[in-house]
Parts: structure tokens; C-alpha cells; sequence
């Protein structure tokens, strides 16, 4: 047998607004999956997903941006800039003649 492995759940209790549940139960009928609990897994996991996302590209821009401020790497940048910059306006007329 296959899948996921079985991971043990706990039952919480949410207080929602009705319009929130409708939405909850419009989705589920609609497919989106296959009881209101999976829907929420679902929509938690898909969160999470972005908010990893959002901090990875925020450690990221922060690395970049430390990086930029030495001098000798934004000079080597520089001079890639410089380098691909024919290659770069080759490309765009062949993309858009």
C-alpha cells in the first residue's frame, strides 16, 4: 500500500461567519475537495506553501541586496551586465521582430 503516511488529527473547534461557511461548503460541492476538513486542509497547506515562499524570497532579496553593497561583486555584475548586453538586445529582436 502506497501514499501518504498516516498522520494523526485532532479535532478543533472555529467559531466562522456564515458567509465564510458557505464558501467553505460552495467549494466542496464544487469539487474542490472532498469534505469541508480537506478543503481546509487543503487551503492551510497551500498557504503555508506561499508563505514559505515570501520568506525565502525575502532571505533571498536581503542576501542580494548585502551582496550589492560589495563593491567588488556589484562590479562584477557590472561587467556581466555589460557583457550579455548585445546578446540580451539579440534575443528581444528575435522575440519581437
Amino acid at each position: 500500500m502506497g501514499g501518504k503516511p498516516a498522520v494523526p488529527a485532532k479535532r478543533l473547534t472555529f467559531r466562522l461567519h456564515h458567509p465564510t461557511i458557505k464558501g467553505i461548503d460552495t467549494l466542496v460541492r464544487s469539487g474542490a475537495a472532498p469534505s469541508r476538513n480537506a478543503l481546509i486542509e487543503v487551503l492551510v497547506e497551500r498557504a503555508l506553501r506561499t508563505h514559505r515562499r515570501s520568506e525565502r524570497e525575502a532571505r533571498a532579496e536581503k542576501a542580494y541586496a548585502q551582496a550589492f553593497r560589495d563593491t567588488a561583486y556589484a562590479a562584477e555584475q557590472d561587467e556581466l551586465t555589460r557583457a550579455f548586453t548585445p546578446a540580451d538586445a539579440e534575443a528581444a529582436r528575435m522575440i519581437d521582430p
